[in-house]
């Protein structure tokens, strides 16, 4: 397996995805093993959606069933989800002043809206946090002793919109949804993360988003809280590690993909930052 963290230590990480998160490979129209092997990630995972970094890799030759192959132990492992909420608890998550339930009705979100929003923000939260420390466990250059198999959760999701693409978003959805991609981003112009366009069902929530968070972002606050995620993934690898297969290669495209997915702040780290802070932003119902 190619030495870990290499890109990182040399200073030469990329502040992008290698792959475009919207024009990756569709989950909904994915055909033959690429589909099955979406299915089987869904099933372990417990997740409804397929994120980009697996989309992504079914783009890259062999790069999917070679990186699920070796990283699929770890997410069996019982190990990732309570790997998280430690990493979570401590990143100093930015959240704003909570929303009120009445600021959702005033913004004409009712009707299913409220529960629907966070069980996109919940699965979302759950596949990225879980796809950060597990495939930092699958390219640690640490690796911990391993113990015994923890309690795996697998929660039961209801409706789940549709992802929406470009040409389905106005306009004015689309600048919004530009607008909040570039918290804790080097600009504007990154690569859309998906959760942004699952949110494109509701333009008014992406404008109460924007209010609240462009403040955390003005002082540095999620760039920072990503970060720190980042430090602490890094730790929690090390005993995630025990539970990868090493009898599996990955290719250096492969490789470099998945340092760059977990090691950088500004990709999935923030998009973890953000996801949490949302969901103890939004009003419970």
């Amino acid at each position: 397996m190619l030495g870990v963290f290499q890109h990182f230590e040399s200073g030469k990480m990329s502040t992008d995805f290698s792959y475009d998160p919207v024009t990756a490979v569709d989950e909904v129209t994915a055909t033959g093993d690429t589909a099955e092997m979406f299915a089987d990630i869904r099933q372990a995972m417990g997740i409804p959606l397929i994120t980009s970094i697996w989309r992504g890799l079914a783009g890259m030759g062999d790069s999917l069933p070679t990186v699920w192959r070796a990283a699929k132990p770890i997410y069996l492992s019982g190990h990732t989800e309570p790997a998280l909420a430690r990493i979570v608890e401590r990143a100093c998550l930015p959240i704003p002043e909570p929303l009120a339930p009445s600021e959702l009705t005033r913004a004409g979100i009712g009707h299913g809206g409220p529960n629907a929003i966070r069980t996109i923000i919940d699965a979302y939260n759950r596949s990225n946090g879980m796809n950060l420390v597990a495939l930092a466990g699958l390219i640690s250059s640490e690796k911990g002793k391993r113990g015994d198999a923890g309690r795996r959760t697998m929660p039961s999701w209801g409706a789940f919109p549709a992802l929406k693409s470009k040409q389905e978003l106005d306009n004015d959805t689309w600048h919004l949804i530009r607008q909040v991609n570039a918290f804790g981003a080097p600009g504007i112009d990154a690569h859309v993360a998906t959760l942004w366009r699952h949110l494109g069902h509701w333009p008014n929530l992406l404008s109460l988003i924007y209010g609240a968070f462009a403040p955390k972002h003005a002082d540095g606050s999620i760039s920072a809280a990503a970060k720190r995620m980042v430090e602490l993934t890094h730790q929690e690898a090390v005993h995630l590690a025990a539970w990868r297969r090493e009898d599996v290669e990955l290719s250096e495209q492969a490789h470099k993909t998945i340092t760059d997915y977990v090691s950088e702040p500004a990709l999935v780290a923030r998009m973890v930052t953000i996801g949490h802070a949302l969901a103890r932003w939004l009003p419970r119902q």
